[in-house]
């Protein structure tokens, strides 16, 4: 079994880049050249993901 992966697509000429987990989001596509603006995550990541501190806007906050 091989190292899990996350896999980006260029949004410009549709190439799908695969790369180990733990690896930095590619600067340019290997194909057309694209910059990193141009390719997106195609699978979300691990779960759990980012959590933020503050709890969501005051509205949805539990009342303590």
């Amino acid at each position: 079994m091989g190292l899990p992966t996350k896999s980006f697509q260029c949004s410009n000429c549709g190439y799908v880049i695969e790369i180990p987990q733990g690896a930095p989001k590619p600067v340019n596509c290997p194909r057309c050249g694209a910059p990193a603006m141009m390719i997106h995550r195609l699978d979300k990541g691990p779960p759990g993901g980012r959590k933020g501190r503050g709890g969501g806007p005051p509205w949805q906050r539990n009342a303590t």
